[in-house]
């Protein structure tokens, strides 16, 4: 099992890199492969479309079906106008915590993995295990996907993939899916005396606030999924936009809207109830005035939902090397779902506690470092 010495310098230099969304990831990505190339790793990159970030999969082991993949994002949320007491680049320690950067988020469970390569490399692998370090998880999870689609369609068929978002070493085995847009409202402007003449950009997104609404009292008391906090989908608005001046019938408003779906609901269903009231109740009025006003949806993020396995020895076996008695659920996204999607049978175990993500003063507790290097080291011998 890899030292709280080991996994404590690899967060270092994992931290030490300002890979938050906004940058490129490619310094990062190159120290990872450098560090793990000793170790006869194979690596793949994922580049984006402009070559500027990459997933990167790096494989030990035989080249053989049924290993685990352990996953987690290399970005991080940015630190500007937060009150950090300390270098958010430089990994400190105090009181038993690390602190820095994506320290819990997730460059620790990252650190834990890449530490436990020379210990995963000294058994006698029958099967191989799959480091999958992703990008742009923190603007919608839209950077795995490429990366977790090979592996789906590859030969290497992964019986597990255990994605590292802190849970406290807790077994998540659901979460709701969420998804992320924006109503873009085009009316007609003029002198505000005159308002009938012409379409108030920002009157139409009131009605159309006003739908979102209703659908968010129609899932309160709609199906549930027990477990999930709160166990019904929802559904809010939480930007709106628009006008140009108060003696102005405003022109355009941008109305953004996000929902998180439990498992088994579809989002496209909610999506599709918003176009028909845009195009059935509010645009044949617009249009009456100039035909050229109307309402468009525009897509910011879609994150999968996670479903339970369907293979109740699964999480027995990791409740089992967890020490646990319970599944958790949760009402977060993570890149889990997407990797179910591409057929690899997955659930949520990370050090750290959610509720220190994306805080100033990050940290990490030394023990929850400790606790997931001896999973890993448990779960890895599965692999023999």
């Amino acid at each position: 099992m890899s030292s709280i010495a080991d996994i404590t310098r690899e967060l270092a230099d994992l931290v030490s890199f300002p890979t938050v969304s906004a940058s490129s990831n490619l310094d990062l990505i190159d120290h990872v492969e450098a560090r793990m190339a000793p170790f006869g790793a194979r690596m793949r990159r994922f580049p984006n479309a402009d070559g500027t970030k990459a997933n990167v999969l790096v494989s030990i082991g035989p080249e053989a079906p049924g290993g685990i993949v352990f996953s987690g994002h290399t970005d991080v949320v940015p630190v500007e106008g937060q009150a950090w007491t300390s270098d958010p680049w430089v990994l400190k320690e105090a009181n038993g915590q690390l602190i820095g950067r994506g320290a819990t988020d997730m460059k620790g469970f990252l650190a834990c993995c890449m530490a436990a390569v020379p210990g995963i490399v000294a058994k006698n692998l029958k099967r191989p295990v799959h480091l999958a370090f992703s990008y742009d998880e923190e603007v919608g999870c839209t950077g795995v996907g490429s990366m977790a689609e090979w592996i789906g369609q590859s030969d290497l068929k992964p019986r597990l993939a255990v994605i590292g978002e802190p849970t406290r070493m807790d077994l998540v085995a659901a979460h709701k899916g969420g998804l992320v847009g924006w109503c873009r409202i085009l009316g007609k402007p003029g002198h505000s005396s005159q308002p009938d003449r012409y379409v108030n950009a920002v009157m139409v997104g009131g009605e159309m606030v006003a739908e979102i609404n209703r659908i968010r009292e129609d899932m309160r008391n709609g199906p549930r999924f027990e477990g999930l906090d709160p166990p019904y989908s929802t559904i809010q608005v939480n930007i709106i936009r628009g006008g140009t001046a108060g003696n102005i019938v405003a022109e355009r408003c941008d109305v953004q809207w996000e929902m998180r779906i439990i498992p088994g609901e579809s989002d496209q269903a909610v999506l599709e109830r918003m176009k028909h009231f845009a195009a059935e109740k509010l645009e044949p009025a617009m249009k009456a005035i100039d035909p050229a006003c109307g309402i468009t949806f525009e897509l910011q993020a879609h994150i999968p939902g996670l479903k339970p396995n369907d293979d109740p020895t699964l999480d027995a076996e990791l409740l089992r090397l967890l020490g646990k008695n319970e599944v958790h659920y949760v009402s977060y996204g993570t890149e889990a779902g997407i990797f179910q999607i591409a057929g690899v049978p997955s659930v949520i175990i990370g050090p750290g506690d959610i509720a220190d993500a994306h805080q100033p003063n990050e940290s990490i507790a030394i023990s929850e470092l400790e606790r997931c290097a001896s999973f890993l080291d448990r779960l890895t011998d599965s692999c023999c």
